[in-house]
C-alpha cells in the first residue's frame, strides 16, 4: 500500500509540474524583448513630437501636434497589457499611414521608427498566437498523459483501500483515503484551469515604464 500511495503522489507531483509549465512558454522572453524594443521606439516618437510642439516655427510646431495627437486620442500607454498596446498602436499606425502624416513623420525623421514599431507589433502578435497554440497543445498532450497515469494509479489504490476497509476498517485507512483525495482534488482543479488557459486570450503581459510628464 505504501508503495502505491508513493507512486500516486509522485504522479500527482509530475502533473503539478506539467500544469505549471503549461502556463509558461519559452516564447515569453522573446515577446518581452520585442515589447521592450517597441516601448523605446514609441517613447522616442512621442517625445520627439512633444518637443516639436514647442519649436518657434509654427509649421514645425503644427507637425509636432499632429504626430502627438494620436497618442492622446487612443490613450496609448506602455504599461498596459500587450493586447491593448497592440490594438492601440495599430490604430495609431493607421493614422500615420495617411499622406499628411507620412510627410510629417519624414520631416521629423520619425518615419523609420514608426516602420520598426509596426514590424515589432506584427511580430509580437504572431508570437503571442504561437504561444497560445503551444500552450494548448501542451495541456492536451503532457497534462493529459500525466492525468491518465494518476487516474490509473488512483483506481489501483481505491481498489486496495476498499478491500482493506471491508476486512479491517481503521482510522488510519480513512486518513489515507482523505490524503489521496486531496491530491486528486488538486489535480482536477489544475486540469480545469489548464483547459481554460489553453483556450483563453493572451492578454496578461505588462511592461512597466517610467512615468511620463503630463502634457
Amino acid at each position: 500500500m505504501a508503495r502505491l500511495r508513493t507512486l500516486l503522489h509522485q504522479s500527482v507531483l509530475r502533473y503539478d509540474v506539467a500544469y505549471k509549465q503549461s502556463t509558461k512558454s519559452f516564447l515569453t522572453e522573446t515577446i518581452d524583448a520585442k515589447d521592450t524594443a517597441r516601448d523605446k521606439l514609441t517613447m522616442v516618437i512621442e517625445w520627439v513630437a512633444r518637443y516639436w510642439m514647442k519649436l518657434p516655427d509654427e509649421d514645425d510646431a503644427l507637425r509636432g501636434r499632429r504626430v502627438y495627437q494620436p497618442f492622446k486620442d487612443f490613450d496609448y500607454r506602455r504599461d498596459e497589457a500587450l493586447m491593448a498596446q497592440n490594438a492601440k498602436w495599430q490604430n495609431i499606425a493607421q493614422v500615420y499611414a495617411q499622406a499628411a502624416y507620412v510627410a510629417d513623420l519624414q520631416a521629423m525623421g520619425l518615419a523609420a521608427l514608426v516602420t520598426k514599431a509596426n514590424t515589432l507589433t506584427a511580430e509580437i502578435q504572431q508570437l503571442m498566437q504561437q504561444r497560445q497554440t503551444e500552450g494548448a497543445s501542451y495541456v492536451v498532450g503532457e497534462m493529459k498523459a500525466a492525468r491518465a497515469e494518476s487516474e490509473n494509479l488512483l483506481a489501483q489504490v481505491i481498489q486496495y483501500l476498499n478491500a482493506l476497509l471491508v476486512v479491517s476498517p481503521s482510522e488510519a485507512l480513512e486518513q489515507t483515503a482523505q490524503y489521496i483525495q486531496q491530491d486528486m482534488n488538486k489535480t482536477e482543479q489544475q486540469y480545469q484551469q489548464g483547459r481554460k488557459h489553453g483556450k483563453g486570450e493572451d492578454g496578461g503581459d505588462v511592461t512597466p515604464v517610467e512615468p511620463e510628464a503630463a502634457e
